[in-house]
């Protein structure tokens, strides 16, 4: 193998480094450039494990190298498991005379599958044995055609591969923090405005100011061990006739009955 096709996947997964990709589409991507950067290999897949949970195919290039993968889980052994499992690079040379692994060099062999190199693929460096491991699977249709110089190669792309998977996985735990706090300030801004109405009204219906009337709805709030917005809310429908709008309560979220602190 040239140091050219080598040197092309790295300044790919280099590039992916500085792109806002998904985690799926970046693995994807890793499976594609993988089945590139050996010439004798005709599929590529990524087997992992998040957090110690069961093995499963993230990508693969080819539905039957996929289907090779999950009678693997089946049998609950294979060079591509053992990458995962042990952090060293596994390779079979010939399904027909490796003696490790024997049922599924079987399927392997009657899959037209007759050399595989597993190679450690760590997405998740930081969390170490908790976080998500997995393999890079190269597959051929030929015997004995994995050298070393390839093994070093599919090393070295692995490596940088896990460092592309793991921005990736950064970004999307980046994007799901953002639209959770964005849905919180939301939430917030609609309780504001309905504890705002509710006070409005008690002003004018109690002749309160407006310090006594949010103070008569937090003494309500406590002494019914009931949220603040929601003692609003019911407010401002017994003085309207209608549920506050976007509900004090999010539709998608059930009211919260804690503690009587009088909080929003």
């Amino acid at each position: 193998m040239g140091q050219d096709e080598l040197s092309r996947s790295l300044a790919v997964l280099s590039h992916m480094l500085l792109k806002e990709e998904t985690l799926d589409s970046t693995l994807d991507r890793i499976a594609q450039l993988a089945a590139e950067l050996l010439p004798q290999a005709v599929a590529a897949s990524i087997t992992i494990s998040d957090a110690g949970g069961p093995p499963r195919t993230a990508s693969s290039t080819q539905e039957a190298v996929a289907d090779l993968d999950a009678e693997q889980y089946r049998l609950d052994e294979g060079p591509c498991l053992a990458a995962m499992r042990e952090g060293q690079v596994f390779q079979v040379d010939s399904m027909r005379s490796e003696t490790r692994w024997q049922d599924f060099c079987k399927a392997a062999a009657a899959a037209g599958i007759e050399s595989v190199l597993a190679v450690p693929f760590d997405a998740d460096p930081a969390a170490g044995r908790g976080g998500t491991r997995g393999a890079i699977n190269f597959f051929a249709r030929a015997s004995f055609v994995f050298t070393d110089p390839e093994r070093s190669a599919a090393k070295v792309f692995s490596a940088q591969a896990a460092v592309a998977a793991a921005n990736a996985a950064a970004f999307a735990d980046l994007q799901a923090e953002r639209a959770l706090l964005t849905r919180r300030l939301e939430d917030a801004l609609h309780s504001r405005a309905v504890i705002d109405q509710a006070v409005g009204i008690l002003i004018e219906r109690e002749r309160l100011g407006p310090e006594e009337a949010f103070q008569m709805l937090r003494s309500a709030s406590q002494k019914l061990n009931v949220k603040l917005r929601v003692i609003a809310a019911e407010i401002l429908e017994s003085a309207t006739g209608r549920p506050a709008p976007e509900a004090a309560i999010p539709p998608d979220r059930p009211s919260e009955q804690t503690s009587g602190e009088g909080s929003a």
